[in-house]
């Protein structure tokens, strides 16, 4: 990610050709067409109008006309080119490396490109110049490579450090600064001649630096590690960024003005010289997996790296519950308002008796993701998750007890619609019910292979599960038998939700929610504002319907839709085996008064000048 001197234009880049302009500082930002289908790792912005980018696979592009067109440039390399950059004060001269030492020249601003021989075959992640001919580039093994004739060749510095160095700049004509894995920063004020060990005062991996001059400078990292330096890199301060997402990207337009970019899209933008930070896209927020409403007013929900988010206000604002852990929540469930249990990665189980103000974890001796969980009162309860694993209390989950179900299946889901009768969903088409409180399951064979995510029932008979391609199932006995009802999808569904008899809602991948008020015999498409994947689906019936999932979106139905009705093939759809929900893109949210993630960036309303 850089940005031009006017402050506003700049460009990121990514996955799959990604590359994204932004014309206002970063709050809004539109895709560009790369023409290429491959990663890419760096950019390099000259003006508003002239930029190089350069991938995976040798790739370099070129544009003049500030990203509108883009050219690729022969290389000469198949080597993945992790870093771009150029000559101060000449736009003609740059360089690029990549893995196994490769480096390329170029002398015409990125038109031609030269491969130069190679004296290393540890991978280079950066390169920076000082001037024209005095440039360092960095890499895998503690490798510095250093040229002082314009890159016509190099000599590696050998000594210096063992670890991963990540990034490397210019601050002055002869100053560079490195950093690298564990903490690591080097100084040099030889143009990398001699360097010294600067004291970071920690141990977390650095993966980029910038100074905007020879005194201000930032370093960004892994857990959210952002260092700032006004004395020329002699002392490093930390600041903390909310969510520890991994930053490997930094840019400064002035001291007070910058941008960080992380994993999964996310962009940060700081106006107080990095202090403070606020995010620009939906990039990187925790995962939702599972939301749970006890009325139209209470619920909770639960997600990635101990996520428990509470609203009293039916979904209109949200805010954290701490639950003591940084384990992947997959699901929730409250008996009443105030008693409440959460599952989750590694044997987790958590309860509330406060309606989730505090969470207290429960001994157990199992150590399998736990994914589901259903009580039917305040002891009697039941979890199942990986390899089959099926846990039931009696006690309010003071102890447990594991009951064998003959599968190693992973097992989603678990719904009880009395005190004996239960069904369990899962990998494989795996479908297992229970008519003795669960104390032994069989399998229902449906002769399925498709993955089942979600099961729900509307009475003691009335039944629906969710799976893979756009898989509906209804039961009318109680789970002893299922029948396909056609959703006409071929999208993955992740949730499902119904009120009443006939009432029922499903979510599921690219953000597609479905409905029917007629028991599945027909499913419309309803309205969403996100593309994201949906994992969760509470509904309360008529407007009361929340969806929950990819990157912390949280969707509320804001009226009892008309909808648009689904088309269904004239033949059944051929379902196929697929993967579990992926675990970690970008969502749209409806407004969170404080979710415990960053903070949205808004830009500063300026007074109109008087006439």
């Amino acid at each position: 990610m850089k940005f031009a001197a006017d402050k506003k234009t700049g460009w990121a880049v990514g996955g799959d050709g990604t590359i994204l302009r932004t014309r206002n500082g970063g709050f809004t930002w539109e895709e560009q067409d790369s023409l290429a289908n491959t990663t890419l790792y760096s950019l390099f912005v000259k003006d508003k109008a002239r930029l190089v980018v350069s991938g995976a696979g040798g790739v370099i592009l070129t544009s003049n006309n500030g990203g509108a067109k883009w050219i690729r440039r022969a290389t000469g390399t198949r080597d993945h080119l992790f870093c771009v950059t150029f000559a101060p004060q000449d736009p003609l001269k740059g360089w690029a490396v990549g893995s196994f030492g490769a480096i390329v020249q170029t002398i015409d601003g990125g038109v031609t490109w030269k491969l130069q021989p190679a004296i290393t075959n540890a991978h280079l992640f950066s390169v920076a110049f000082g001037d024209a001919t005095h440039g360092v580039a960095v890499g895998a093994r503690g490798t510095i490579l250093v040229t002082s004739d314009g890159g016509s060749s190099w000599k590696e510095q050998i000594g210096t450090t063992a670890r991963t160095l990540t990034g490397v700049t210019f601050s002055s004509r002869t100053r560079a600064v490195v950093v690298g894995y564990a903490g690591t920063i080097l100084d040099s004020n030889d143009s990398g001649k001699t360097w010294q060990n600067v004291e970071s005062l920690t141990t977390t991996d650095l993966l980029s630096v910038f100074f905007k001059d020879d005194k201000v400078g930032w370093a960004t990292g892994a857990d959210g590690m952002v260092l700032t330096t006004a004395n020329g890199g002699s002392i490093w301060l930390p600041v903390s960024v909310r969510t520890s997402p991994r930053l490997s990207s930094v840019h400064f337009a002035d001291e007070f003005l910058g941008w960080a970019a992380g994993a999964d899209g996310l962009i940060l933008r700081t106006d107080d010289g990095g202090l403070s930070w606020r995010r620009l896209t939906e990039g990187g927020r925790d995962d939702l997996s599972q939301i749970f409403f006890i009325d139209t007013s209470r619920g909770w929900a639960v997600g990635s790296r101990g996520k428990i988010l509470f609203s009293s206000s039916g979904g209109k604002s949200w805010t954290v519950r701490p639950s003591g852990t940084n384990t992947q929540l997959n699901g929730v469930d409250f008996i009443d308002e105030k008693q409440g249990w959460v599952v989750g990665d590694n044997g987790t189980i958590l309860r509330t008796t406060n309606g989730g103000v505090t969470w207290a974890q429960l001994r157990v001796e199992a150590t399998e993701d736990l994914l589901g969980v259903d009580f039917i009162s305040p002891q009697k309860g039941w979890v199942v998750g990986a390899r089959g694993i099926i846990l039931q209390t009696n006690d309010g989950g003071q102890t447990w007890h594991f009951r064998r179900a003959e599968t190693f299946n992973w097992l989603e889901d678990v719904r009880f619609i009395d005190e004996k009768q239960g069904v369990a969903v899962g990998s494989n088409g795996t479908i297992l019910r229970t008519a003795d409180g669960g104390e032994s399951w069989k399998r229902v064979d449906q002769n399925l292979k498709e993955w089942l995510y979600a099961v729900a029932f509307s009475d003691l008979k009335r039944g629906y599960a969710v799976g893979a391609r756009g898989l509906i199932l209804r039961t009318d006995d109680g789970g002893v038998s299922w029948k396909d009802v056609e959703s006409g999808l071929t999208t993955n569904l992740f949730a499902v939700g119904t009120w009443g008899r006939d009432e029922v809602v499903a979510a599921g991948d690219q953000g597609r929610i479905v409905s029917s008020k007629d028991a599945g015999l027909t499913w419309q498409m309803e309205p969403t504002i996100t593309s994201s994947s949906l994992f969760s689906v509470a509904n309360r019936g008529g407007a009361s319907v929340w969806v929950a999932g990819r990157g912390g979106a949280i969707l509320k139905r804001t009226e009892d839709v008309e909808t648009v009705r689904i088309p269904v093939p004239g033949l059944p759809p051929m379902l196929k085996r697929n993967d579990p929900k992926l675990q970690s893109q970008n969502a749209e949210t409806p407004l969170v008064v404080d979710d415990g993630d960053i903070p949205r960036a808004v830009p500063v309303l300026k007074k109109p000048a008087r006439p």
